[in-house]
Parts: structure tokens; sequence; C-alpha cells
């Protein structure tokens, strides 16, 4: 039934199916308690990544990733900071978050670097949920750059909204609720919501969690900070343990905890992605502006697909990154090209990889390989394609690809 079902690919539209397959890949992951529970295509511009041609192909196409920067932030093992991982109430205002406890303080002069990064970043999370703020950012992905308006504040009954207001281009607005998030998109029609307790996009998901969700794969060592948005902040180091994945810069400002810049960098220091804080103010309580929106109309909440169902090319991943786990699985068709393709999502709580098999008639398709927020490669097993798509760099992705075998070639 299946193979009657099959649209086999030739190389004329093999480059169609790559592209259709990263538009569809770069979804919002959208999440409740770290689990993915939805998935939706949204537009990834391949342009805005750098690649050099590396020459003619079966299909005329070879990609490389570009050259690699340095990273610029060194580390000082005798920064002052907050030393022990406490565990705090969830409900705290925004006054109590503003300073650290005196318990703390007195352990500043004897932490480490790690266990001062470990203190700092669950300072950050706990900032990034109770805060009342008004913040204006710029969010930089390749050549792309979008302003952002961000407020986020409690009602008095502790119901958490938040706000994101994109200032350029298309009209699109992000409203969070608790764990229900709208997103819209005007003038079109498109408009959606779902369950999830983070606005997907902006920031990683584990960055509203305890640093001890990711502490078995992931170092966060306290360094040296500078001033950001004209506020003093305390820089974090975010490392993978194995160097398999990108790494992250973290600017906390050291009044509120609150991030007021991020950058995402390969292993090698080139930076892929940022977010920078441009203004922000702190509000004894939610801001006016947000008061209103808990009656505000919401548009229809999209069905929540099932995590897991049957797949048709038995599929088998021989080796992820440690701390990848399968969030979703399914056979399903690729938009534009309406391709047969399964597909696997896995995580490691800080960030997702996709991965897509269909069949194909040409033997002879070219390997792509794209290095940027969204890295992406592609290969070949008999009469598929394979392709990964995540933000990991492409020799992880590589790995991967190379070790996806196919139990049912024919």
């Amino acid at each position: 039934m299946v193979r009657q079902q099959q649209k086999l690919l030739s190389s004329d539209n093999y480059y169609r199916l790559t592209c259709s397959i990263i538009s569809v890949n770069c979804s919002y992951h959208c999440r409740r308690n770290n689990k993915i529970v939805a998935s939706l295509p949204v537009l990834v511009r391949v342009k805005n990544q750098r690649m050099i041609k590396l020459g003619a192909t079966a299909a005329g196409v070879g990609l490389i990733a570009a050259a690699m920067l340095c990273f610029p932030t060194p580390l000082n093992a005798q920064a002052v900071a907050l030393a022990t991982e406490t565990d705090t109430p969830a409900q705290q205002t925004s006054e109590a978050l503003t300073q650290p406890t005196p318990e703390a303080m007195a352990t500043m002069a004897v932490a480490t670097p790690e266990a001062m990064g470990v203190q700092w970043f669950n300072r950050m999370s706990q900032a990034l949920r109770q805060l009342n703020f008004e913040a204006t950012l710029v969010h930089t992905q390749g050549d792309r750059i979008q302003p952002l308006l961000w407020l986020h504040g409690r009602h008095a009954d502790g119901l958490e909204v938040e706000l994101l207001v994109q200032l350029n281009g298309a009209d699109v607005r992000i409203l969070r609720l608790g764990d229900t998030t709208s997103y819209y998109f005007q003038p079109s029609d498109n408009s959606y919501s779902l369950q999830s307790d983070v606005t997907y996009g902006l920031l990683p998901a584990a960055f509203y969690q305890r640093f001890s969700t990711l502490s078995d794969f992931y170092q966060v060592i306290a360094g040296t900070g500078m001033r950001v948005t004209g506020r003093n902040t305390q820089f974090l180091r975010l490392v993978s343990r194995d160097n398999s994945r990108y790494h992250y810069g973290l600017w906390v400002d050291r009044e509120t905890g609150m991030l007021l810049k991020m950058q995402m960098t390969t292993p090698q220091g080139e930076v892929l992605e940022q977010v920078q804080l441009t203004s922000f103010q702190v509000r004894s309580e939610l801001p006016v502006s947000l008061a209103d929106l808990r009656g505000v109309q919401r548009p229809p909440r999209l069905f929540e697909l099932q995590q897991m169902t049957d797949t048709s090319y038995g599929v088998m991943v021989d080796w992820l990154p440690g701390g990848f786990e399968l969030q979703r699985k399914n056979h399903r068709r690729l938009l534009e090209t309406n391709v047969p393709a399964d597909y696997f999502l896995y995580s490691d709580g800080l960030t997702d990889v996709s991965i897509y098999v269909s069949p194909v008639s040409d033997v002879n398709l070219p390997n792509l390989s794209i290095q940027g927020p969204e890295s992406l490669v592609t290969a070949q097993r008999q009469n598929f394609a394979i392709t990964v798509v995540g933000k990991l760099p492409v020799e992880t992705l590589n790995r991967i690809a190379d070790s996806i075998r196919v139990a049912n070639p024919s």
C-alpha cells in the first residue's frame, strides 16, 4: 500500500525537496514542561546562511559551511558572583529578585566558576518567569535582523502573561497567557493558539528551567561581564561537554538576573544567532499594556498531533549525541513536493534535531552541507534521501546522517 503511494524523486526536483524540507522542518516545536506538543512549519531563509559553492555535481549543487571566527569573550575564574544552587519559591516578586540572598552573598568569595555559573543560570531562569518588565530587543540570524517589543509580567493571582511584537515587516504578535500561546499574523487569517508555556522562537525553552535539566551534557561557567544596555552584567558561557553542540554566551543583569544578551556560537566561536536587549525596565506591577490582555479574543487552538505514529521505511538511527531522546515520529507528505517521508524529532532539552527519510529515483544525488542557525546536511542510503536539520554543527549532523540505516529499501 505504502509503495503504491510513493512519489519518487529525480535529480531535477531533488533541490526542491531539500528546500521543502528546510521550510517544513525548521518548525515551532512548542513545549509544555519541556515536552514537545506540536510542530508547525515556518519559513527558513536559506539565503541567510553563508555558503560556498564547490562546483558541478549531478544536480549542479554543492555547498560547504563558511570559515569560522574566534570566540571573543575570555573567562575569568576569579569573577565575583553567586555560588551555590539554592531552591527558591516559585512565586517571588520583582523586588525580591533584584538582590541575591544574604546566604548567597556569604559564599561569593569561595565559589568556583562552574558553581557560580549554575547559580546565575538558575537566577536567570527565575527572572524570565517572575519579573514584570518592558523591553525592546534586536534578534539577529545571519543577515536577518528583526527588532521586537517584549513585555512580561504576572497578574495578582500568579497568571503569567507575555507579549512579543515584531516591529519590522509583517505584523506578527505572540501572546502567552499561562500555558496557552497564541500567534497572530496580520493581515492574513493564519493565526492560531497552542498549548505551550514558552514563546518558542526567541530563546531556548531550557532557559526557563533550572540548570539541572541540562547539566549531564552542558557546562555553564561564570566569567567577566560587561555593560549591556547601560547595565552591569554577569557573563555565562554555556558549553557542550562533548563539543558536539553549539555553545551559548549569556550576559545576565547583575541587579535583576534578567538575560540582556545571548549569542549562539559554533564550537570555534562563529556567532550564528544573537538576541540583544536595547532597552529594559523593571516594573513593580504588571505593565499596564498587559493588564487588559487576559480577556482578549484568542485564535482557534490547533489540534495537538500524536507524539508517535507508525513510520514506513524501517529507519534506524545508530548514533546521536548523548542526551537526545525521541520526541516524535510519523509518516507525512512534504509541502510543495507532496513527497512521502518518515519524520523523526529528537531533543536534548536545549536543542532539537529533525530527520527526514524520503524515496528517490536518482542514485547519484549530491550531498549538501549548510551551516547556520539551523544547519542542514543530506545523504543517501540505497534509494532514499536522508536530510538532517537542527541547531548543531554540520560535523555532528553528518555523523548522525552517516549512522542512519533504512531497513525497507524496496
